[in-house]
């Protein structure tokens, strides 16, 4: 598709590098431009994370740790890494022919997660553990899940004293005691992660990519991956890149391919996690964290939303949750098999 704005704009854009644009055309969210330099791709940011994230400086970083496997972004000529122009704002990087993921996804996603593997090694830092912000942390969250399993007791409470349910109604019940054990499962992990917590001294933060996904993720011709896209970059605890993306990969249809955690031991090849850390990402992974706000959802109905929907839209999270409670278990054989063979 070619870019809609004014050539001149993206012309007085580019000059600023010395460059000077053949023609450019938008793929997806940045523009690919054609110069006699070679082909560039100018991407319009978000200046407030591309600031509040420090974008360019996590980028520098991964580079002066070692780690290539990220984009590199040029500065113009006056060493300015950001260009203002007209309000808005954009950096500049190579512009990168990445095969098709589908040809191989796979493939793909293993080199995903061993390049994630290998940033979070690169950027591994202790970090003495803040006792109170634990305490504090662990407060809030157990509070807040106290509150969702009044939610949902009350609701089947109340759907089992009716003298005909809803479809809904009806649908809950039948799910009702997965999404309750899940809760307690997730709430055991966290119990448990937080008892170890207490004698931990230190704990570990790393570079996230604050976004994954493998449309940021690109592959040349030779099989080198490399991360696009970390305007939400930050350092914290590893599992936030592992559980975000989980997360929102488990929300389809039924599914039960190991693939999902054969990836993420491609990832702990290259970083392994501690046990606190497994801990935490199960409980995290675990808890059915859709089914209180559902419910109070439907008990407002103020969206207009029919049964039908409500009954199709809790059937999502329950397939969800069904997803996620499989790749959940299969984590817990691989540590009870390796504590095995340990016992030896």
């Amino acid at each position: 598709m070619l870019y809609s704005k004014p050539k001149d704009e993206i012309s007085v854009i580019l000059a600023q590098y010395h460059i000077v644009p053949n023609y450019f055309e938008t793929v997806g969210k940045v523009v690919k431009v054609y110069t006699n330099q070679g082909v560039f791709a100018l991407k319009e940011a978000n200046v407030d994370r591309v600031y509040r994230n420090n974008l360019v400086e996590n980028v520098r970083s991964l580079q002066d740790k070692g780690f290539r496997s990220v984009v590199p972004i040029y500065h113009t000529q006056n060493g300015e890494y950001i260009v203002e122009f007209n309000t808005k704002h954009y950096y500049l990087m190579p512009w990168i022919e990445s095969v098709d993921a589908r040809s191989d996804e796979n493939l793909h996603f293993q080199r995903m997660f061993t390049s994630l593997g290998k940033m979070h090694g690169s950027t591994q830092k202790e970090k003495k553990v803040d006792k109170d912000q634990l305490q504090v942390h662990y407060d809030t969250l157990t509070k807040r899940w106290s509150k969702d399993k009044d939610v949902l007791e009350n609701f089947i409470e109340a759907a089992e004293g009716n003298w005909y349910m809803s479809p809904y109604e009806l649908s809950y019940c039948t799910y009702f005691h997965k999404i309750l054990s899940a809760h307690q499962f997730a709430r055991g992990q966290l119990d448990e992660w937080f008892k170890k917590m207490k004698d931990t001294e230190n704990t570990r933060v790393v570079m996230n990519h604050g976004n994954l996904s493998i449309s940021h993720f690109l592959v040349n011709k030779r099989g080198e991956g490399v991360f696009i896209n970390l305007e939400n970059a930050q350092e914290t605890t590893p599992i936030q890149d592992l559980t975000n993306y989980y997360k929102g990969s488990f929300k389809t249809y039924p599914i039960q391919q190991p693939d999902r955690n054969n990836w993420l031991k491609m990832y702990e090849k290259n970083f392994s996690l501690r046990e606190e850390e497994r801990l935490l990402f199960l409980s995290y992974m675990a808890y059915p964290t859709q089914f209180s706000s559902k419910i109070n959802s439907y008990l407002k109905r103020s969206d207009g939303s029919t049964e039908k929907d409500n009954v199709r839209d809790l059937l999502s999270a329950y397939w969800h949750m069904i997803n996620i409670e499989y790749f959940v278990s299969k984590i817990q054989e691989d540590v009870e098999a390796a504590k095995a063979i340990e016992d030896l």
